[in-house]
Order: C-alpha cells, then structure tokens, then sequence
C-alpha cells in the first residue's frame, strides 16, 4: 500500500489523466466532420411570410437543400429522403429546436407559396422546422455557388443543378456536402439516413 502521503497526489493525477482522456476523445469526435468553411450568409421568405436567414436560424443544426418542385428527376426522391431525416429526427426530439430542413427552390418563379406547399404536403413535410424558402433567382445562384453548388438555368423551365444537401453546423459553418445519390439508389425501402441523423447529432 501506498504512504498516505502520496494518496493526494495520485488522485491529482488519476483526475488529470481522466480529464485529458475526455478532452482527446472529444476532440476526436468533433475532428470526425471537419469544418469545411464558413457558411454565406443568406434571407428568404418561407411559406407563412416569416423571413428566415443564416443567421435567424443560427444555433441549430442545418440540412440545406437547393432544389425546385418541377424537377424531373433527382429532387423528388432527395426530398424525400429528407422526410425520413425528418421523422428520425421527431423520434429523437431534435427536430425544430435543435435541427432544421432548408430547401430553398431556384426556380421561384414557377416556384409559388402554393406551389411549394403542395410540394411539400406530397412529402408529409412538418413546416415548424423544414422551411420551404423562396428569393430572387439571380441571387440564389450566386449562393449556390458559394456553398459550392453549381446551378445552370437551361431554358425558362429546365434547370441543372449538383444534388447535394449542405450540412451547416450550430455556428453556420460547412461541416459536409452530403451527396444524395448515395442514397436515392437504393430505394425507399433501404434508405440509410440514419447516418445523417447521426451527423446531426454529433454536432447538437
């Protein structure tokens, strides 16, 4: 057994070595979804008229979607991809207080209130925190293109646009461009969004 001196000491010690611990595996967690950049700023008008923006919005965790309703192809099954994040995110009570859906349309002129209501309700959208966001055409492709996105309009009701949903952490950094083909691939039935649930709860 140890003097009674040396017990104070080692329980220092002991603490010390605990706390470290948990400072290296903490790190390591966060190290896990590095910070891309800081997010660009940006305003719209949702569904009931209420300005939402990077920074009103600040203090959640957010899932950031540039799409439009008349899109053939890739948007429909990408949104509803976020409809499962959005259900998984009910069951874990995060959703609205601690995390948000942001799809912002790039086609607002087609793209009316009703329009994007009608959208959303196909989806079982939940609109206290998945915000269907509508603004000037011009100025929503500029933003695309600072959170890497790349949009072209092809003719006055085509558009092509890179499938990526932005993962914007707490703070409005980039923390992961998220590729929805991964997940549109493998059917409604196998979609693994349990792991994007999880990388916004890794960052709550």
């Amino acid at each position: 057994m140890f003097p009674k001196k040396y017990g104070f000491p080692l329980a220092v010690l002991a603490l010390c070595l605990i706390l470290g611990g948990y400072l290296l595996w903490s790190q390591k967690k966060d190290s896990e979804l590095p910070i891309e950049q800081q997010g660009a700023p940006f305003s719209y008008t949702d569904l009931d008229g209420q300005t939402v923006s990077l920074d009103n919005t600040n203090g959640k965790v957010r899932l950031l979607y540039f799409f439009f309703a008349n899109c053939p192809d890739v948007c429909p099954p990408t949104t509803f991809m976020l409809s499962q994040v959005q259900n998984q995110l009910k069951e874990a009570g995060l959703f609205g207080d601690k995390a948000q859906l942001l799809s912002v349309t790039i086609d607002p002129a087609r793209d009316t209130v009703d329009s994007l209501k009608k959208f959303g309700d196909q989806f079982n959208a939940d609109y206290s925190g998945w915000k269907f966001l509508r603004g000037d055409e011009k100025a929503t492709e500029e933003l695309a293109k600072k959170y890497q996105i790349w949009v072209s309009k092809d003719s006055p009701e085509s558009f092509s646009h890179m499938n990526l949903i932005v993962l914007l952490d707490k703070k409005g950094q980039v923390r992961e461009w998220i590729s929805a083909k991964d997940y549109i691939e493998m059917g409604a039935d196998n979609l693994p969004v349990s792991n994007i649930v999880d990388k916004i709860k890794s960052l709550i």
